[in-house]
């Protein structure tokens, strides 16, 4: 048998588990008699018809969705054909859809969110009409995508956030919903999402945990496969082996064994899997302990190994606080300029720098608050400034703005605080009694 190390590679592969795991795939022909579960019944399709598959494609961003999406492809699943163009950030393409991404963005944005949130996302806000309409868009993007192809590759590691919503959207129309999670060390994904985006370390661990948490609970109720990145780069055929209960057929032979061998190529793992997180407690005990938890699944996906992951969430959920501090140091990380990773070069300066450019003078009455705000590292004015341009135009400071002008409209002061939704929880306990803001 065939087992793995926590980094996700293999150890001594034994191909007759793999010969013995495809023989007991369904036939192609057999894919399609695959009948929706009953969590997919009861979240909107109740009748036993024959369903079309999707495989949701589930991860964190930089985590090797892209490569999983490809490696499906090859098992014959089909790609979406209005797939996003490769670029430098991953040159062999992303393999997701433009109009699903978008679908996705649209949905995440009304909810008051974005894939760079860290906090639990709740649907429950929207009104049933917004989250219809949310649903039959992205319906509709998955239809441009993929057409009527019987098994389809979905790959966009936004749904992690939300895919009970996609499951309930697929099922209204006769897909049933397959998962798989893939699988990658935390640090190795951190590092590239601080190069890419300029994060701190630990807010793209934070960012690591609320995706793959939110995506291994809502998947349990699904037919899913684990896998992980070195293991699928060491050594492809074990992972197949372990999708091949979802996409039907047999391990590939000949030429597409072979463009698989020339695709998987180890020089698609850029940052280290094993160096050093150099996150403090209690964030790295966490992050370990989900880590350990998720790898176990590649081994044992049972009810044990799911309560001992709970036991791990349960340990992130019970400090509310941790998460606020990440957040506020994000935003002060990002207000300063500094990172964690070394700086790179300065770029040579003009020959006559322009003078800066000076903001105006809060007025005597506000004039405390602004100083308090501003030193707070929450407010980010250039941000700020660019999403509402009234507040550029208005003579005012951006935060005395904000204090007199904004928040009454709705206005943010950074993009991971919501207004609107901050003064309906403080009505709410100011009506029932409960602490003063």
């Amino acid at each position: 048998m065939t087992g793995s190390n926590r980094d996700g590679s293999c150890i001594a592969p034994d191909y007759r588990d793999i010969a013995a795991a495809a023989s007991r795939c369904p036939k192609p022909d057999e894919r399609l008699t695959v009948a929706a579960k009953a969590v997919e019944k009861s979240l909107g399709q109740p009748d036993m018809r024959k369903a079309r598959i999707a495989i949701l494609v589930l991860g964190m961003h930089r985590s090797g969705t892209s490569a999983l999406a490809r490696l499906l492809g090859y098992l014959g699943a089909a790609l979406p054909r209005d797939a996003i163009e490769a670029h430098s950030d991953n040159a062999k393409g992303y393999w997701e859809s433009a109009a699903i991404v978008k679908a996705d963005d649209q949905l995440l944005r009304v909810a008051r969110s974005s894939w760079f949130d860290p906090r639990p996302l709740d649907l429950s806000r929207l009104e049933p009409s917004a989250l219809r309409s949310r649903k039959d868009r992205i319906w509709e993007a998955v239809t441009a995508a993929f057409g009527e192809a019987p098994l389809m590759a979905i790959k966009d590691p936004r749904q992690c956030r939300f895919v009970p919503t996609i499951v309930e959207t697929l099922a209204e129309h006769g897909v049933a919903s397959r998962a798989v999670l893939m699988l990658r060390s935390p640090q190795a994904v951190a590092r590239s999402i601080a190069s890419r985006d300029g994060t701190t370390m630990a807010f793209a661990q934070l960012l690591w945990l609320r995706h793959m948490i939110d995506a291994e609970r809502a998947t349990r109720g699904l037919a899913r496969a684990v896998v992980s990145f070195e293991a699928m780069l060491a050594q492809w055929r074990y992972a197949a082996a372990k999708l091949l209960p979802l996409t039907g057929g047999m391990l590939p032979e000949g030429d597409t064994a072979a463009a698989i061998d020339a695709f998987l190529d180890p020089a698609l793992r850029h940052h280290g899997e094993d160096e050093p997180s150099g996150l403090e407690e209690p964030l790295a005990g966490i992050v370990d302990a989900v880590r350990d938890g998720l790898w176990a699944l590649t081994e044992r996906d049972d009810a044990e190994t799911r309560a001992v992951l709970d036991t791990a969430y349960t340990r992130l959920e019970a400090l509310p606080w941790l998460a606020d501090d990440i957040i506020h140091d994000e935003l002060r990380h990002r207000r300063s300029g500094e990172g964690d990773a070394a700086p790179a070069a300065p770029e040579p300066l003009p020959a006559i720098a322009p003078p800066a450019q000076s903001m105006p003078t809060p007025t005597p009455e506000q004039a405390e608050a602004v100083a308090m705000i501003r030193d707070s590292g929450l407010f980010d004015i250039g941000w700020y400034l660019e999403t509402y341009p009234d507040a550029a135009s208005s003579g005012l400071d951006p935060i005395e703005h904000y204090l007199t002008v904004g928040a009454a409209k709705g206005y943010n002061p950074n993009p991971l605080f919501d207004t609107g939704f901050y003064a309906r929880q403080m009505a709410r306990r100011l009506a029932a009694g409960g602490a003063r803001p």
